[in-house]
């Protein structure tokens, strides 16, 4: 597992070399922007501790779409109850339910309180490939066949400012799958493409700014990049691969260059 990278004022990735997933600490909380894959659920406890932040500090999850390595750890965090000491000097603990608010783009919404989703077109007739091989090994020792469905969840759509810690902006996205929603942190100069945008390829190991390989639809995922190119951001950051530092503009341009 990758330590915990901050990315800019507030805003850490969290994950491995294959998926990340992020905290944004904005507003006295912390909303989480993505979830990885459910084995990826206990760098959380660690992450907040660094933070100097308490799990009863998380306030929201918001999933970019619906595929496991994005929602795998909500559910979880949703309802992982922990303890505090009842009375001084007393062995009873009590229980105490965290209490995240799960959001989810409104076109996913039915993949992610269901666990069950296509996968992505053309990746079925990859899986050979050598680096495919692996992050499916990855991929299936962290719990990545299925997420498990996230019980309760409230929906967003195109342009909806969340009322969550750092007050997201949803960007509709669709094409990677068809209620991908990209999410904008405008106070921390961050954009949370999600899906949208990779900086590392799934078949080549080839990084840079670039579509993902695999998508429901090719074309709309591609037409999608000019949602993102007129964002004000300095930083972009993905599921897949490194943090882009520069505009979305840059990071579009350069993914149509190679796509």
């Amino acid at each position: 597992m990758t330590p915990v990278q901050q990315v800019a004022d507030g805003v850490h990735r969290l994950g491995t070399d294959w998926v990340g997933w992020y905290l944004y600490d904005a507003e006295g909380a912390v909303t989480v922007v993505d979830c990885g894959f459910p084995g990826y659920f206990d760098q959380l406890p660690a992450a907040l501790s660094d933070l100097d932040r308490l799990f009863d500090d998380v306030a929201a999850v918001v999933l970019t779409h619906y595929h496991p390595d994005h929602v795998g750890c909500a559910e979880r965090i949703r309802v992982e109850a922990h303890y505090h000491p009842d009375h001084v000097g007393c062995a009873e603990r009590i229980r105490v339910e965290v209490g995240a608010t799960v959001f989810a783009p409104a076109g996913d919404a039915a993949g992610v309180r269901g666990g069950r989703v296509p996968l992505p077109g053309g990746m079925p007739q990859s899986l050979w490939r050598p680096r495919m091989v692996r992050y499916m090994a990855h991929a299936v020792r962290n719990g990545g066949a299925r997420a498990p469905p996230v019980g309760e969840l409230q929906t967003y759509g195109d342009g909806d400012v969340l009322e969550v810690p750092g007050r997201l902006r949803a960007v509709g996205t669709p094409g990677h799958t068809g209620g991908h929603c990209s999410l904008l942190a405008e106070g921390a100069g961050v954009l949370f493409a999600g899906d949208a945008l990779a900086t590392v390829s799934f078949l080549s190991g080839e990084t840079g700014p670039q579509l993902v390989a695999f998508n429901e639809d090719a074309e709309r995922a591609r037409d999608s990049l000019s949602r993102l190119e007129g964002l004000s951001a300095d930083f972009v950051v993905v599921g897949h691969g490194s943090p882009f530092v520069g505009t979305p503009a840059e990071a579009v341009e350069r993914a149509r260059r190679t796509s």
